[in-house]
C-alpha cells in the first residue's frame, strides 16, 4: 500500500469534510443537529474491505486520529481508538462481502458510521460528565449514518478507480 497517497487522500476527504459539510454549508440541520457524512471514515472503510487487518489497524487509528484533531468536542484519541477497532473487527470478515456491490456499500458505510459515530458520542458525553442523552445520541448517529450511507457508492467507484494507484492487491472481482 502506498502510505503516502492515502495520506493526500485522508487530508482531501478532511478539508471536504470539513469545509463543505458544515453548517451553512452542505450539512443538513435535523433538530438542532447538523448531520454530516463522515468522508475519512468511509475512506477507512473501503481501504478495510481490501487490507489485511494488522494495516486496517494503524489506517484506522491514524484517520481516527485526524478526524479527533480537527473535532470541536471530545478527547484526543477517542475516535482513534474508536475507528480502529470498528475497521479491524470489519477487515476480519471482508472475504464476506461483495464489495462492488452499490447495496453492500450503502449497509456497510450506514452500520460503520452508526456504530463509530454512536459510540463515539457516548464516550464524548461520558467524558465531558454531562448526561449520557442515549436516545439523542442514537438519533445523531443514525443521522450521520444515512447521509454517509448516501454518498458511500459514489466515494468507493472514486476509490476504486484509485485502488492500483493506492497499492491496495487486486483480488478476483466480484460480479
Amino acid at each position: 500500500m502506498r502510505w503516502l497517497l492515502v495520506a493526500i487522500l485522508a487530508y482531501a476527504c478532511l478539508v471536504l469534510q470539513t469545509a463543505a459539510f458544515r453548517p451553512g454549508g452542505l450539512a443538513v440541520p435535523v433538530d438542532g443537529h447538523w448531520a454530516r457524512p463522515d468522508l475519512v471514515l468511509l475512506l477507512g472503510l473501503f481501504l478495510a474491505l481490501y487490507l489485511e487487518p494488522y494495516e486496517v489497524f494503524v489506517v484506522g487509528w491514524c484517520l481516527g486520529l485526524a478526524s479527533d484533531v480537527v473535532s470541536v468536542s471530545g478527547r484526543l484519541g477517542v475516535q482513534a481508538l474508536l475507528v480502529s477497532l470498528v475497521l479491524t473487527g470489519l477487515s476480519h470478515g471482508r472475504g464476506a462481502f461483495r464489495r462492488t456491490r452499490v447495496l453492500t456499500q450503502f449497509l456497510l458505510a450506514f452500520g460503520v458510521v452508526a456504530a463509530t459515530h454512536l459510540l463515539w458520542y457516548l464516550a464524548t458525553r461520558y467524558l465531558e460528565d454531562a448526561s449520557p442523552a442515549i436516545g439523542r445520541s442514537i438519533e445523531q448517529a443514525l443521522l450521520d449514518a444515512l447521509y454517509a450511507a448516501v454518498l458511500a457508492p459514489y466515494l468507493f467507484w472514486v476509490l476504486e478507480r484509485l485502488r492500483r494507484a493506492l497499492g491496495v492487491a487486486d483480488e478476483s472481482r466480484e460480479g
